[in-house]
């Protein structure tokens, strides 16, 4: 049996193991990437407040056109892994092939049109006059960057489908390098400004499509093969990374605009509550790397999982992430809302700034348990196929709580900037509440039709006792 073919059954035998061989690297590529944002904020601050303001202003659009792609991306993981789950290999490179295209297509498309319209994006999003000529400044190179950092987002999830999450990670570490050392001489020594973190970034995302593309057409390292002289054009295929990723895109994008709406809310109490907000969000982010981690290997493990018919693993092993995730949150939680003042001080000691920052992540620590059960539960939904159900409890969550609570708080009962961070807690525990229990409903389903259809496996002679509830 070949090498990577006993890779994916190892993985569908043992998928509490499997959580973490697929999340461990998963996640330090995402501290990776966490040191990469640091860096740009910790020299962006040096520049001033209202260069942190202005980078915080481009982050939701930022997030709002990645985030398009970054869900069709669940969508390819998810049929890939599928794919090699049913030992169908010829799918999974018709799959992958499909995804170098869409990525190619969506990169230039959302390039042209962000730098069309990036002043009414801007004052849309409510940047004041003193933050909108440098968040223009930073935006106006980041843009011509998104083909480098779509196609690198797709060619991840082809890797991550097939259970290889190493080689990103060592990718990404070469870009992070490239970009801390970059950084200085743009900002600095070639005295661009913001504009030179723009150019430091998109310089480290060129730096890995370059490496991604000589691993995948010039070295053939992967499981899932690229053969374009044999490439089949497939609706079947399409329809199926949009049916998954589409609704994924979505739900980001709606993240996205609820960030907008939510810099839009803070910024009446000025830009330094903006900066405050955004030197805060960088604990956050921390707290979200082991997080996104598990969820991240959900989808790859839900995937194969579903794809061997396996339905008789899925339930224990998200419970399992489920209960691992909490004791991460918890620990997180006290640890941040202790050191919060000496982390935010590091990149501001303006006391405008600072206070808003130590506030926004006190607040915000006591949402963390129920942000573990909203975005677990989300990935495990698009692992087994389903992106409705995300995009759905996404939407509750922003449209339908946090956005109006914020509005009624600050706006009418007057709480002060307090107010945002009061609705994000009850939007969170709302959604959790929501999600898990769809996804316990949704369990019992297909567990029902697959015992019916006996694609179920008895449990007392084919699992181990790691398997076991």
């Amino acid at each position: 049996m070949p090498e990577e073919q006993t890779r994916i059954e190892k993985i569908i035998a043992h998928p509490r193991r499997a959580v973490w061989s697929l999340s461990l690297p998963v996640f330090l590529g995402m501290v990776v990437q966490y040191l990469y944002n640091l860096t740009d904020t910790f020299f962006v601050s040096r520049i001033g407040g209202d260069a942190i303001a202005a980078m915080q202003f481009n982050q939701p659009f930022v997030f709002f056109a990645i985030s398009i792609c970054f869900g069709l991306g669940i969508g390819i993981t998810s049929l890939i892994s599928q794919a090699l789950g049913a030992k169908d290999k010829h799918k999974a490179n018709n799959a992958a092939e499909h995804a170098v295209i869409i990525g190619v297509v969506l990169g230039v498309l959302i390039s042209v049109i962000s730098i069309v319209f990036r002043y009414p994006i801007f004052r849309l999003l409510g940047a004041p006059d003193n933050i909108i000529g440098l968040a223009v400044q930073y935006f106006e190179v980041i843009v011509f960057g998104f083909v480098f950092n779509i196609l690198n987002e797709f060619f991840r999830s082809v890797l991550t489908g097939e259970g290889d999450v190493r080689t990103p990670v060592r990718f990404m570490i070469i870009g992070t390098i490239v970009n801390v050392i970059l950084d200085p001489i743009y900002i600095f020594v070639f005295d661009l400004g913001i504009a030179g973190a723009a150019w430091a970034t998109i310089t480290a995302h060129l730096v890995v499509t370059v490496l991604y593309v000589f691993f995948f057409f010039v070295r053939k390292g992967s499981l899932v093969q690229f053969a374009y002289k044999d490439f089949t054009f497939s609706w079947d295929i399409l329809k199926t990374i949009f049916r998954v990723g589409l609704p994924a895109s979505l739900a980001f994008v709606v993240m996205s605009l609820g960030q907008m709406l939510f810099n839009r809310i803070v910024v009446i109490f000025g830009s330094d509550a903006v900066a405050g907000v955004g030197v805060g969000m960088r604990m956050d982010q921390l707290f979200f790397l082991p997080i996104m981690a598990c969820a991240s290997a959900m989808v790859t493990l839900t995937g194969m999982l579903y794809g061997a018919k396996r339905f008789d693993l899925m339930r224990s092993t998200y419970l399992y992430v489920i209960g691992c995730g909490e004791i991460i949150a918890l620990s997180f939680g006290v640890f941040f809302y202790l050191i919060s003042p000496y982390f935010i001080r590091i990149f501001s000691t303006e006391p405008a700034i600072t206070t808003v920052g130590i506030m926004y992540v006190r607040y915000n620590v006591f949402a963390y348990p129920f942000i573990v059960i909203g975005m677990i539960s989300g990935r495990v939904f698009q692992g087994f196929g389903k992106g409705i159900p995300g995009l759905i409890i996404t939407t509750i969550r922003i449209a339908v709580i946090v956005v109006p609570l914020a509005i009624l708080f600050t706006r009418v009962w007057g709480w002060g900037v307090q107010g945002v961070f009061i609705a994000q807690i009850i939007s969170s525990f709302s959604a959790a509440l929501i999600a898990f229990t769809w996804m316990r409903a949704s369990m019992k389903k297909i567990e029902n039709k697959a015992f019916i259809s006996g694609d179920i496996y008895e449990r007392a002679t084919q699992l181990s006792p790691e398997h076991i509830d």
